[in-house]
Order: structure tokens, then sequence, then C-alpha cells
């Protein structure tokens, strides 16, 4: 039985396949296997998959139909035989140290999972800032993480308000196996987001790596795909909150949740169908208490408000208009704006 089982869904990735497949046969850390789900491509990628496999014989292809990035993970899951598992993106690549720093670390914290860094960057290689990550660090300060574990009371901002991106954790399988409903949602975008959600909550130890281990691409087709799929948001917010009510967590995290349920929506406003998220928005920002305003982000509430004091779409528009106007004749860009460009330029 091997480690690490790595498990790359891909789906027309031919020009960025062998970067990906590069960073995880070339590990430092060699006891994996690899576990590639080509779910539907109709370019080169399939065959490209099968040259590295007559090269490697850790890679276990399999081939269907497209059922999207939610059930590629579903299905590799079920293939997955290691003692841990990690997921990889077939347009990112991992640091050729990753696996071996991350079973180190999981196997001396005994941990359910493990958190890290990572770093984007986009096809010209251009690095960019990172405004949303995992910043334990910044929490519990310069330790050694190699001996030392946490659990999400510990880190409660990072369980709805942070990078939801499966593939930014490596895990136990054992854990993964202890619950019927660690599965991601088919037919959805944003699927990390509850399958997120539940893993932080359940985890019993958590664990840190302190360093971007991960490489993450950003370009405009996740753009198109955040701004066409928007409407998806309000079903996985949904999802999150019966979650945490069902299981007994919702009054812990309410002020949590109400900032991730706000955060969420104000992100992809400026959709494909802009009208019908706007008024599905303001009909969800209708049903929020905000108990204690000083809680709650600056950016957020002032969101919220001025969808909730909009009554109209138009209303909102020429409102948010006015204010971009003023803003671009201002030399400084609010940092709002920065992580807003940087959140709808990634895929999770």
């Amino acid at each position: 039985m091997p480690e690490i089982s790595v498990i790359i869904p891909v789906y027309n990735v031919e020009n960025y396949l062998e970067k990906c497949m590069d960073s995880v046969c070339n590990q430092s850390f060699g006891d994996i296997e690899i576990i590639c789900v080509n779910d539907g491509s109709t370019d080169g990628s399939l065959d490209i998959l099968k040259e590295y496999g007559q090269k490697d014989n850790r890679i276990e292809i399999i081939d269907q139909k497209n059922q999207g990035l939610g059930a590629a993970r579903n299905i590799g899951l079920k293939h997955a035989h290691a003692r841990y598992v990690c997921f990889l993106d077939s347009d990112d690549y991992l640091d050729t140290t990753a696996l071996e720093k991350l079973h180190f670390n999981a196997s001396s914290n005994d941990s359910d999972m493990v958190l890290f860094k990572f770093q984007t960057f986009d096809d010209n290689e251009n690095v960019h800032n990172r405004s949303v990550e995992f910043k334990i660090d910044e929490i519990f300060g310069d330790i050694d993480y190699s001996d030392f574990t946490f659990t999400y009371r510990d880190v409660k901002k990072h369980v709805m308000n942070t990078a939801f991106s499966a593939c930014l954790k490596l895990y136990k399988k054992d854990f993964l196996d202890s619950f019927d409903d660690f599965h991601f949602p088919e037919n959805l975008s944003f699927e990390d987001i509850p399958f997120h959600v539940k893993v932080m909550l359940r985890a019993s130890r958590m664990s840190f790596v302190n360093e971007s281990l991960y490489f993450y691409r950003s370009n405009q087709d996740s753009i198109l795909n955040s701004t066409a799929n928007a409407s998806d948001i309000f079903e996985n917010i949904d999802m999150v909150e019966d979650f945490l009510k069902e299981n007994g967590y919702y009054s812990e995290l309410e002020n949590e949740f109400i900032f991730f349920k706000i955060a969420q929506i104000l992100l992809y406003r400026i959709s494909k169908q802009p009208e019908d998220y706007f008024n599905r928005a303001r009909e969800e920002f209708l049903k929020i208490s905000i108990k204690d305003e000083t809680k709650m982000k600056k950016y957020a509430l002032n969101g919220y408000n001025r969808v909730i004091n909009s009554p109209t779409y138009s209303d909102y528009i020429s409102d948010y208009n006015k204010r971009k106007n003023k803003k671009s004749s201002s030399p400084k860009t609010s940092k709002f704006s920065k992580s807003l460009r940087f959140l709808k330029s990634l895929k999770f």
C-alpha cells in the first residue's frame, strides 16, 4: 500500500498537463500512487496521460465521460488506496519536495489533515500576491509545526473565510473514510466549499506546513467560469448552512457564517445573469440579521447595505458605477478591490 494517493482530475489541459505530471512524478517522496481521472477530454490530454503511464507504473488512468470536477474527484477517492490523499488540479503543479514535507508533518503529528500555503501564477509565469490563504503562522507564530496540532476552534476564521480549495490539504484516508458525506457535490461549481467546511470542522487534529508548496494557475478561463456559474454559490451556501445547523455548529459559528454568506455572494454580483443574480442576492441578504456590526468587516457590511438599499438592479448598478468612477479618479485602489480581482481569478 503506498503512503500517498495523488488524485488528478484531467479535462482539456494538454498545454499544461506535462508540467503538472512532471511535478508529481519527480517528487522527492516516491512512495505514491498517481490516480489520473480523464474526465472526457476532447484534446490530447488522454494521450499525454498514456505516455506518462507507460513510463511510470505508479500512474493509474481512469477514463470516463465528462461528469465535472466533483465527480472526477469522487471517482479518484474511490480508487485511492494509500494512507494519505491529496488533490492536484491538472493545470497546476507541486513543489518537488511537497509530498515529502507534507508526509513528514502528517506522520509526526498524527494529524487528520495538513494545511499549507500556495503561490499563484498566470500563463506568463507572473507571480501574484495571495490575499486568501492559510495564515496559520499569524495565529500561532514562529513555532515548530512538526510537533503542533490544533482544531477549528483555534482557527475559526479559516473555517469559512479562507482558501477553500481541496488541493491545499493533505488528508488522512481513514479520516475521510470515517464520514459518509465526505464527497464533492456533483454538477455544481464551487464544489470545494462544503467539502472544506466539513473536513475543517470534523478534523480532531490539524497541522500546518508554513511553506508555499502548491502552484496555482489563475487565468481568464477561470474568471469566465466563475461568472457564468455564479448562481451555484447560493446552493453551496445553503449546503453549508444546513450542515452547520444539522450538526450543532451554527450557534457557535453564526458570525463567521454570516460574513461567509455576504462575502461569497458579493464576489459574483457582476455575473453573466446580473439582474437575476442581484434579485436572489437581495432576497438572501434580507434574510440576514446582523447582531453585531462591529464583528463584520467593513467591505462586507458596506456591500450588504448597498444591496438591500437598492430596490432594483438598475438602482444598484447606477450606484455601483458612480462609486467605480469616483474610485477610478483616485490613485489609490482599495484593498477589497485588489482582493476581489484576485478571488475572481481563482478556480475554487
